[in-house]
This record gives C-alpha cells, structure tokens and sequence, in this order.
C-alpha cells in the first residue's frame, strides 16, 4: 500500500509515497512492481478536512479530482467493475477527530480519568504493525513511516504529512493523473522478488522484464496502494456513513462560506 498513520495526540497525519502492484495474476508469482515520489499523492487536504486514500489507483484520482472541485457534484465510485475498492479516510482538522474510516487499522489507545476509552493513533495500510510498534516508542508519524518502509517492501518514498498545529503541509500536488504514476512506474519503478528477500530490486527499464514494461505501457497494468488486508466491505452501513459525513462536510462549507 501505502501505510498512513493519524496521530491525534501531535495532530498530524502522516503517509509514505510509495505505488505498487503485484504482478502474481501476470505470471510472476511473489513479484511486486513499485515506483516512489511520482508527484501524484494518496493524501489531499481541503480546508478544514482530509482525504487519504488507498486501493484501485484509478479510483484514487477519481476521488482526488472529485474532492478538489464542487463537492455538491455526486461523488465518485467506490468500486471498479464491481470489484477493486477504495478505501479512503476523512480527518476534521479543527476538531482533531475522524469523521469517516473503512478497512483494517491499527489502534494505539488508553482509558481516562472516566474509564473511557479513546484514541491516541491510529496505523493503516501493510505496514501498519511495524508503524504502530515504531510510535509507541518515538511518539512520532514520520518516524513511524520512516521504520515501517524498513520492513515493508509497498512503503517507501518521502514521508508526506498534513501538521494541524502549525499548518504546514508537505503533499505530493505535481501530477493528477494515475497514468502519470504509470510512466514513471516504466521510467523508474523497479521489481521486487519477495520469494527472496535478499535479493536486490531490478529496475523496470532492464530487458528481463520488458514484458512488465509493455504491460504497463499498454495500460494492462494500473499502480495501486494495496492496503494489504482483507477486501473492503462497502455493505449499506459503510456507503450511509459516507455518504453522512460528506453530507456533513458540505454542510460546513457551506456555513463557512455564509
């Protein structure tokens, strides 16, 4: 995937860079292809909310156009041919609180004074658990990326983040199409071997995989961010709670802009 880490006691939300496929249905079994810092992120930030995003890498850029222009135009999809998902969390700036999330995540929480439990973090994506494990002992998101990329081949690249306090935002805007993640997946991506993790990634442009090349190059093949956990359950609950909390969101700008 990707791996995301909101961490609501520093208010910042925090996720690595990195696009990937698994090449297993095209014959090479254990493989994956991936390519980093393409300049097309799998986080947006709009006012007071944002967006991360992971699953079908088409999807992603539906949703990320969607969420840049009118939000009262219907929303995107959630499924591709009744199959590939999305998966996508929404985090209120001002409130510090998650108002949307769907998929597997990791939890990092405590009881207070009134034996209620709340949540200091939360860790998605394949390299959750080692993410998870890294913020309990630094007490910080990038770092926690920044370990989890050590252990999880579909994490890597620059760590982005979205700071509440001081509002600084370090985002991947450059590109807004999931076919400018393609070609620099042909032009710099690099194939992986997980059937021997001691082996070193062999770059895409090498002739060996020229094969993957020309699949990529005729659109056989879409970068995506695996979450690396069970199918998304997009059932009648899930698609209600979206559709309230963009509802909810429309609401506030709409207020705001009174």
């Amino acid at each position: 995937m990707t791996t995301t880490v909101y961490d609501r006691v520093n208010k910042l939300i925090a996720t690595d860079s990195r696009w990937s496929r698994e090449l297993d249905d095209l014959g090479y079994f254990g493989h994956v292809a991936f390519v980093d810092d393409t300049g097309f992120g799998k986080m947006s930030v709009r006012d007071d909310h944002v967006l991360t995003l992971a699953g079908n890498g088409l999807l992603i850029q539906h949703w990320k156009q969607w969420w840049s222009g009118d939000l009262n135009e219907p929303r995107p999809p959630i499924l591709l041919n009744g199959e590939e998902a999305i998966t996508l969390h929404i985090v209120k700036i001002s409130t510090n609180a998650i108002i949307f999330n769907i998929g597997e995540m990791l939890a990092a929480q405590f009881v207070d004074d009134d034996g209620s439990i709340k949540i200091n973090a939360v860790f998605a994506g394949s390299g959750a658990p080692h993410a998870g494990g890294n913020w309990r002992q630094s007490g910080c998101a990038r770092t926690a990326i920044e370990s989890a990329k050590s252990f999880d081949i579909k994490t890597g690249g620059d760590v982005r983040y979205v700071d509440f306090n001081s509002g600084k935002v370090n985002l991947e805007q450059d590109k807004h199409l999931i076919s400018d993640v393609a070609d620099a997946l042909i032009q710099k991506g690099m194939i992986m071997d997980m059937n021997n993790p001691l082996s070193q990634p062999v770059p895409i442009t090498e002739q060996e995989v020229a094969h993957i090349r020309q699949l990529i190059a005729n659109g056989d093949i879409t970068p995506c961010a695996p979450t690396g956990g069970k199918p998304v359950n997009w059932n009648a609950s899930a698609i209600k709670r979206l559709d309230d909390a963009i509802d909810s969101i429309r609401r506030d700008e709409a207020a705001m802009a009174k």
